[in-house]
Formats: C-alpha cells, structure tokens, sequence
C-alpha cells in the first residue's frame, strides 16, 4: 500500500493535473485535516465537498504500486519554516532529498552561486573554514564554485553540508567525494524537482528563490548577484575590499571574523528571512538596514562579543585565533 509522500508525489506529477492546481487541493484538504489518502478514499462519491470536477475525480485513481521516494511534504515539521513565506505558486509541495534529513534541523546558510576572484575567494574559503563544524548547516548550489569550495573544505577537515540540485534526484551522478560525504551522513542533497527532471537553466532563478527561502541568512560573493532581490535584510556581501558597489541596505564584510560574528548571532526568535525576489533583471533591492559605519571587528574583539552570548565551541574558538595570528 503506498504511503502519503508516494501519493503526493503521483498526484503531483503524474494524476494528470495542472501542478498549481493539485497544490492548491492539497492544501485545501489539509486546511480540513485530510490527509491525501482520506480525500482520495472519498471519490467520486463526494466530489462537491472535495471541490473537485467530475473530470478531475475520474483521474485521481492511483495505481496500486507506486515507486519508492525520498520526500519531504510542507506539512511535515523538518519542511523548511522560510519556504512557506514564498507566494504560494513557488512554494514546493515536495522537496526530495538524498542523505541525512536531520540536518534540516540546522540554522541554515546559503552560499549564493556566484563568480569568485581570488580574493574574494579567499575570503569565503576563509569564512567557510570557521563556520564549518559549528550547530549551522551550510548550502550551496551543487556545481557553483561556492559548492566546490565547501566540499574541499569538509574533506579537508570537518562539518556538514546541505547541496541544492538543479535536477531531479534520479539524474545525478555523484562524483565520489558526494557519495562518500553521503555515506558518512554528513551531506543532503535537496531538489523540488520530480526525480526524472532534467536540468533546464529557466527554472534556475526559481530555485534560487528556493534556496534562499531554506536559509536563516544568506552569504552573497557576487554583488550582481543581488540585482535580482529585492529585500534581504539578512543577506551579507563578502569583499575583499570595501570599494565594492552594493545595493543600499545590503551589508559588505571585508573580513571573515565579522561574517562568522554576523552569521553565528542568529535570531533568538523566528523572524521572516525571505526575501521577496522577482525574475526580472531590473528587479531593485529595499532593505531597512543600513550597512555599519562602524570599522569591522578584530578576530579578538568578533570573539568577545560571542563570549558574552554564552559559551563559544573551542572549535570556533581556535579558527578566530588561529586566523588572527596568522595575519
């Protein structure tokens, strides 16, 4: 007998339904307390109540053995609490996933895709080095320079990562280096997309949407990158220096020390992080915040401030040292 998530994802993609439309049914019917099973257990008789055609009901009848998935519905509670602020016509019913879904527990943070040079690159590497190991999960899209950064880094010591796919799960070929991460259930891989689609560069600015609405913050190493959102008060820039040019609002940090003392101060409460964001290429950017005038804090001077939020891993501890006197 198919389970729940082995019915959503048929009636999704395969009950022959426009895709918003069976969203919007499926919500319909939860709003009611119905799972999809119960309401599909009262067809046709009960068409009207359910809201649906005739036409409809003659469809909805799932075959008796459905493939196994791996999927996480929007009313399960490790469903990423940001994706539900997302016009409901992005908003992902289903996020299939590949390895360990307890990470989803983490504050997530999203390494925007983006071109790097090599300071900037630095830079992240620098950033991604301190943050790697500590209760956060950092994200990126897989095959972005961002991507590739985070992994060498995790084989190279600690920590665990979330990967965005651009394709159905069942069309990835894992390189080895993913597959023994996955293996050692310190990497997820997530897609919205139906495990037999094939990557299609058009739905890439809705899976960035995506992404972001997973994240607590976001971490941005290409300013054009910005362009397309329009309001991210939880969205740094890293630069290796500060004459780069940046929507207002939008925070610059220069050194890893500030984004590690940014990204770790976490809100204590849940906050709405999800940036409302269009497709158009002359989308602008409205945020509250304005950038600190303030200079950016010393590894020492990063490090006091988190001590006095409590009791700082010895991890983290070191790498702000260790940076520090390396300079």
């Amino acid at each position: 007998m198919a389970d729940e998530t082995q019915l959503w994802t048929w009636f999704l993609f395969n009950a022959g339904l426009a895709p918003q439309r069976a969203k919007a049914l499926l919500s319909a019917w939860d709003q009611r307390g119905l799972t999809l099973s119960a309401a599909l257990d009262m067809l046709p008789a009960q068409i009207n109540a359910l809201g649906v055609t005739p036409e409809e009901s003659a469809k909805l009848r799932p075959p008796r053995e459905l493939p196994e998935v791996n999927a996480l519905r929007w009313n399960e509670p490790l469903y990423p609490m940001g994706l539900h602020q997302l016009p409901f016509k992005l908003r992902p019913a289903l996020l299939f996933y590949a390895g360990d879904l307890s990470l989803l527990m983490r504050p997530i943070i999203y390494l925007a895709p983006g071109q790097l040079d090599g300071e900037t690159r630095e830079l992240l590497q620098e950033t991604v080095g301190i943050l790697l190991g500590e209760n956060l999960l950092l994200a990126a899209f897989r095959g972005s320079p961002q991507a590739a950064l985070l992994l060498e880094e995790m084989i190279a010591s600690e920590g665990e990562a979330l990967l965005f796919a651009k394709q159905g799960l069942d069309r990835l070929a894992l390189p080895e280096d993913e597959q023994a991460l996955l293996q050692a259930q310190r990497l997820l891989i997530l897609s919205p997309l139906p495990p037999a689609a094939a990557p299609n560069p058009t739905w890439d600015d809705v899976l960035q949407q995506v992404a972001t609405g997973t994240a607590m913050r976001s971490v941005y190493s290409d300013a054009t990158a910005l362009a397309k959102i329009e309001r991210n008060a939880n969205a740094i820039v890293l630069a290796a220096s500060p004459g780069i040019h940046a929507p207002q609002g939008v925070r610059i940090v220069t050194n890893a020390a500030e984004a590690a003392l940014w990204l770790t101060e976490l809100p204590a409460a849940p906050v709405s992080v999800t940036p409302q964001i269009t497709v158009t290429p002359s989308a602008s950017l409205e945020l509250a915040a304005e950038p600190p005038a303030d200079p950016p804090p010393s590894p020492a001077d990063a490090l006091r401030v988190l001590e006095k939020g409590g009791r700082v891993p010895e991890a983290l501890k070191k790498r702000l040292l260790g940076n520090s006197q390396s300079r």
